[in-house]
């Protein structure tokens, strides 16, 4: 059975602009245990934070194994380094430390001779395995160390087997290495590890700085035990193999036997990019937005009627296909979003092929405005409804105002309702979209009193179209009472962007629930 060992909350932190805090930390580590992962490196103790993760989980039911992160000793006595007596303190069962390979580090960075080095390795293992750790080893920079000096490279892992190493973990940390050259060097070291009968587990840990994280770590199958990767690709410059695409193709393509819940991949893949206030990325295999989205026409007509475009089936993954509703899609884009809210259309009747026809013309527009409406339910929703259902404006903005400055913002928003005029107005501490999002909710509410269900939970803004200083930007809006859904808005005024998603919201919501 291969190992997959997670270091998300580690390697991932080193991505820029990403922090976890003690309670990411936990939520992360549940989740991964509910996806099956079997170890889980919470993160280098030595940190406070990542200490206060361990005590938190120690009162968590967890099936994952939790693994302390860690160096070889950074002073000469072992039993008095701080970072390995933190994983000591953690209470961890498993720790991971990693120990140089490379000749060209030790000497540069460490400035050691490459004997105190296999010294430092043996000693650090032997200490924590004397305090009752189970210790896996990552070589740091082994593929470079090997093609510069392979004898010492395996002279290392030798040091680390011996002191009692259960994991041998070899690390493209550059991630320099071609696929030949991984595949070539995985064999050798197992061959070695074999020919003097060196027990411990092989494994692999690939950076994706040449974007082969997934090829190289493929290529080491046949010779490894252990994978070490993260969710999402997260780390360090470009980051790691992501395990996102690394397990749905071990099970779904080469047909291993894990016993991992694919249908927990998309939440868990979601979870991490929130947690690390990053965009998901669309072209993620398997767990994008995109992954089973369809554009164009011949493709949308085809999945429609059952022909597939797609390398595997979406539902292996709790996912469907989606059409992304675009110009482009043609006349079956429009037949078959339409078909997806329960509304039937004849593309044979004349009638229907002028509407459908105005879809596509208005479509077009949008998307040179910058609108990207792509796979959003919502605005398909209201786009359809508006041309081939019983869509209802339920109210109409009259009239805005917003002021904002360092003391807070305030908003004046003018409605008018079947004929009636609401007004309403609201101060705020924050900034003006809170503002304006409160004055025309508390407007609306006065006549649909059910609008004060709807959450506004989060808010992006990118740009739409760059033209200098008179660039348009698009908002997207995320809203909730339970269930979820955005709107978009598009303007040169990014208030006004922002009010268009709320009004679009608002009106889509009342829809629905009336």
């Amino acid at each position: 059975m291969l190992e997959i060992y997670d270091c998300t909350l580690r390697e991932g932190e080193q991505a820029g602009g990403v922090s976890f805090s003690v309670k990411d930390r936990v939520d992360i580590v549940k989740a991964l245990d509910e996806f099956g992962i079997e170890f889980v490196e919470v993160g280098w103790p030595i940190q406070e934070e990542v200490l206060e993760a361990f005590e938190a989980l120690e009162k968590e039911k967890l099936g994952t194994k939790l693994v302390a992160f860690g160096s070889t000793s950074l002073v000469k006595d072992v039993e008095q380094d701080a970072n390995l007596n933190s994983i000591i303190e953690s209470k961890a069962k498993y720790a991971c430390i990693f120990g140089k390979t490379w000749l060209e580090h030790i000497e540069k960075q460490l400035k050691i001779s490459k004997e105190e080095n296999l010294e430092k390795i043996f000693k650090s293992i032997t200490f924590l395995k004397k305090n009752r750790l189970d210790v896996f080893y990552d070589a740091e920079h082994y593929f470079d160390g090997f093609k510069a000096n392979s004898d010492y490279a395996f002279a290392t892992i030798k040091s680390a087997s011996l002191a009692g190493a259960s994991r041998i973990i070899l690390c493209d940390t550059n991630g320099g290495s071609l696929p030949e050259e991984v595949k070539e060097i995985v064999k050798k070291t197992a061959d070695f590890l074999k020919e003097n009968k060196l027990n411990a587990k092989l494994g692999v840990h690939i950076h994706n700085d040449s974007g082969l994280a997934l090829a190289n770590s493929l290529e080491a199958l046949p010779f490894i035990e252990h994978v070490q990767g993260t969710i999402n690709g997260l780390g360090e410059r470009v980051g790691n193999l992501d395990l996102c695409e690394f397990i749905p193709l071990l099970m779904l393509k080469k047909k291993m036997k894990l016993s991992f819940n694919l249908e927990k991949l998309k939440p868990l893949s979601n979870l991490v990019y929130k947690a690390a206030n990053l965009p998901s990325q669309i072209r993620q295999a398997f767990v994008s937005e995109r992954a089973f989205s369809h554009k164009g026409g011949v493709h949308i007509d085809a999945t429609s009627k059952g022909a597939s475009y797609s390398h595997i089936k979406p539902e292996d993954l709790g996912l469907e296909h989606s059409l992304i509703l675009t110009s482009l899609g043609g006349s079956a884009c429009v037949v078959s979003t339409a078909g997806k809210f329960g509304i039937e259309l004849d593309k044979k009747d004349e009638k229907v092929k002028t509407k459908i026809k105005e879809v596509i013309d208005y479509l077009r527009e949008q998307e040179k405005r910058g609108y990207d409406l792509g796979n959003i339910e919502a605005e398909q929703f209201m786009i359809i409804n508006k041309f081939f259902g019983n869509y209802k404006e339920f109210f109409k903005i009259e009239k805005w105002e917003i002021s904002t400055g360092d003391k807070g913002s305030k908003a004046f928003v003018k409605l008018k309702i079947n004929g009636d005029e609401f007004e309403e107005q609201e101060q705020v501490s924050g900034g003006p979209v809170e503002a304006l999002y409160s004055a025309l909710k508390k407007a609306v509410s006065k006549k649909y009193p059910e609008i004060d269900k709807l959450e506004l939970t989060d808010y992006k803004v990118r740009i739409a179209k760059a033209e200098g200083s008179e660039s348009s930007v698009r908002t997207s809006i995320d809203f909730s009472d339970g269930e979820s859904f955005s709107t978009v808005g598009v303007s040169e005024n990014i208030i006004l962007s922002s009010l268009e998603a709320i009004e679009k919201a608002f009106n889509y919501y009342l829809n629905l629930i009336n």
